[in-house]
């Protein structure tokens, strides 16, 4: 019972090393005793912008002038892995991904 405490208390201490308000758990994938839980780090991003324009006098031969307007909006989203959870029978460890 003592290691299991120990292995937890490990694990809570990496977590804590890792515990941010963007680091998310994805689905675990399992394969006969082998558990793993991938950690990710998430980040979304969206931004915007407008336009407008104005009767321009040009000498521009092809006489083009007028009114002008535009916008624009993007977005990203991403998800990096940071660390993994693997339980192996009773054996539980994190490896984490070059941070």
């Amino acid at each position: 019972m003592q290691e299991v405490k120990t292995i937890i208390s490990m694990i809570g201490e990496h977590l804590k090393n890792l515990a941010r308000g963007n680091v998310v758990a994805a689905q675990p994938v399992s394969e006969d005793d082998r558990q793993v839980l991938p950690l990710c780090e998430f980040s979304l991003a969206f931004g915007g912008g407008g336009g407008s324009g104005e009767h321009l006098e040009t000498d521009d031969p092809s006489g083009s002038s007028g009114k002008g307007i535009g916008g624009g909006v993007g977005g990203s989203a991403k998800a990096t892995p940071v660390a993994v959870i693997i339980a192996d029978g009773d054996d539980i460890s994190i490896k984490t991904f070059g941070r």
